[in-house]
């Protein structure tokens, strides 16, 4: 955090950075996390986040202002793609054929990972986006709406229907996306 604040010069802009910072740290990892399942990875996209926050500080408003909020939540959303992206292709690229056919053999199984982990892990991301936020960091589905871009009335239905998949994943039902 002290380097985030060692760039910007102006003092108010510096106390409303770590305002920001003290507000939604906790959330904007848990948001990282859901959208790439790695601790480190997390980090990495909430540094990016407030690093680029940081170079347009002056420009945002106060720090509870849910304009502040959907600007940093969305900054961490897109990091978190990007890098999940990047490795996504970085992977495919190092990873030749036969590697790939030997390492599927036998995979080992992570014994840590709930059933209900893993059958979430199964749904489409903006359905794991959707309960990540509604269910584990209890968002609102107007915050929600903001975050993701969308309307409330869509999002909530959206968020009913994930919540309906899920039901039927853990079940053992198949569930179609439409």
């Amino acid at each position: 955090m002290m380097f985030f604040l060692s760039i910007i010069e102006d003092p108010e802009d510096r106390y409303k950075m770590e305002q920001i910072y003290t507000l939604y740290a906790k959330g904007l990892y848990s948001l990282a996390l859901g959208i790439l399942h790695d601790d480190n990875d997390a980090e990495d996209a909430v540094q990016t986040a407030l690093l680029n926050a940081c170079k347009h500080v002056n420009k945002l408003s106060d720090p509870e202002d849910p304009n502040t909020k959907w600007y940093i939540m969305q900054a961490t959303r897109n990091a978190s793609i990007n890098l999940y992206n990047l490795k996504r292709k970085r992977w495919k690229k190092e990873m030749p054929l036969e590697k790939a056919i030997i390492s599927a053999e036998t995979p080992p199984e992570y014994t840590g990972e709930t059933e209900l982990a893993k059958v979430i892990a199964k749904l489409p991301p903006r359905d794991r986006d959707i309960l990540m936020l509604n269910v584990v960091q209890q968002y609102k589905y107007t915050e929600i709406a903001g975050i993701l871009g969308m309307s409330k009335e869509a999002t909530k239905k959206a968020g009913q229907r994930a919540k309906e998949k899920l039901m039927k994943a853990m079940r053992g039902e198949s569930y179609h996306d439409g």
